[in-house]
């Protein structure tokens, strides 16, 4: 990770490598969460779009109207109509106030890479990774920067931060097992963001109804699932939800966007790169269960069930496999740092190596291209070099 931060920004590349040399002992996690969050932010900030086909283009196109609307009316309106999506409303308001739409690109970024950095150092934390293992934890984490692409966090906007807040979500709820308010708001603010999450909560709501063994637990699991469908019928969300349905879903036919997803290099590549990595993350649950770690099983169950629905969205009319497929590209390096590779033979921990290398490797590559079809890639190099003499 210092490596990573350290070609993006020296400065902040130097506060990473202290905490690398010290064992994590004179930097805690916030520390490194919080610079993750300012050279993300750095990075979003300092793009210039040239795509103009892409999501981030019509945000931009939105925010000035928006900034002339008050807060007030906003809630106003969200209430009259039980909108229950009216964060994004919110959003827009306010850096359409701000009059910048470069400090929005920055925050979308900040966001989705803070929420993977929150995730994967409190899950270093918990496991007291060790001097050994820490090396483990750091190539965990540096992989999942390989695999998840800058680019389509940067212009799909909505959904990428949606699943970041609902990830946070997840990995309290199943994980950490903190079930208070703190993870019932991180669960409505992901709602709130993009409806395309409901699948994901569902899939939240049946491990905890099929394949919990305590059966106080599968009750409130069905008491919640129940509290759900109750706020779904009382506001916008079954509509909102049909209405994706209607346009991408089985029996569809997507309309324009389908065209474009099945016409675009770009979407078609990036679509086919996460189908692989939702087999192979499947393989990965697989060796966990073999291993007989101490993973928790209604985490593993439910990233399996996420897994299988991402693979089965990449068959729909229009394929939206990155919807789900960037979720659980997130809790990909806790996967790597719970495997006991001592259990592995050598000739399959030869081969399962170099998958990994060349899944990250490929990763990386793709990361670049995308990026270039999206930015203009050269002024943001430019602007990584400026970053570069910040040290003299």
């Amino acid at each position: 990770m210092s490596f990573v931060i350290l070609i993006i920004n020296p400065l902040l590349g130097l506060i990473s490598i202290i905490r690398s040399f010290s064992k994590r002992v004179l930097l805690n996690k916030w520390i490194v969460i919080l610079i993750t969050s300012i050279v993300f932010f750095f990075l979003g900030y300092n793009i210039i779009l040239t795509n103009m086909s892409a999501d981030l283009a019509r945000y931009f196109a939105w925010m000035p109207s928006y900034g002339n609307i008050s807060y007030s009316a906003l809630l106003n309106t969200a209430i009259a109509e039980k909108n229950v999506f009216a964060l994004q409303q919110f959003m827009l308001s306010f850096f359409g106030k701000l009059q910048n739409d470069n400090l929005f690109s920055g925050f979308i970024v900040s966001l989705f890479y803070s929420s993977y950095m929150y995730i994967n150092t409190t899950f270093v934390d918990k496991n007291d990774i060790n001097h050994v293992s820490s090396l483990k934890g750091d190539l965990a984490i540096n992989f999942g920067l390989t695999i998840i692409s800058f680019g389509w966090v940067l212009t799909s906007v909505r959904n990428p931060m949606a699943n970041a807040l609902i990830a946070i979500a997840i990995f309290r709820d199943l994980y950490l097992h903190k079930r208070g308010l703190t993870t019932l708001i991180f669960y409505f603010l992901g709602l709130s963001m993009h409806v395309a999450v409901l699948p994901i909560i569902i899939c939240r709501m049946l491990v905890g109804i099929v394949f919990s063994k305590s059966f106080i637990y599968r009750i409130l699991n069905i008491t919640i699932a129940t509290l759900l469908i109750f706020i779904s019928i009382k506001s916008n969300i079954i509509d909102e939800f049909n209405n994706k349905i209607d346009t991408y879903g089985l029996g569809s036919n997507g309309g324009g966007f389908s065209q474009y997803t099945h016409s675009s290099f770009y979407y078609r590549m990036n679509s086919l790169f996460l189908l692989w990595l939702m087999l192979l993350g499947i393989v990965l649950l697989v060796i966990l269960k073999r291993n007989n770690t101490s993973f928790d099983k209604d985490f593993r169950i439910f990233l399996i069930f996420t897994s299988i629905l991402a693979i089965i969205s990449y068959f729909a009319p229009t394929p939206l496999i990155d919807r789900y497929g960037m979720f659980v590209e997130i809790f990909f390096p806790l996967l790597l740092m719970s495997i006991n590779y001592d259990k592995i033979s050598k000739n399959k921990k030869a081969l399962f190596y170099s998958i990994l290398l060349i899944t990250g490797i490929f990763g990386f590559i793709w990361q670049v291209a995308f990026l270039s079809y999206q930015i203009d890639i050269y002024s943001f190099i430019y602007k990584i070099i400026e970053g570069w003499g910040s040290l003299f």
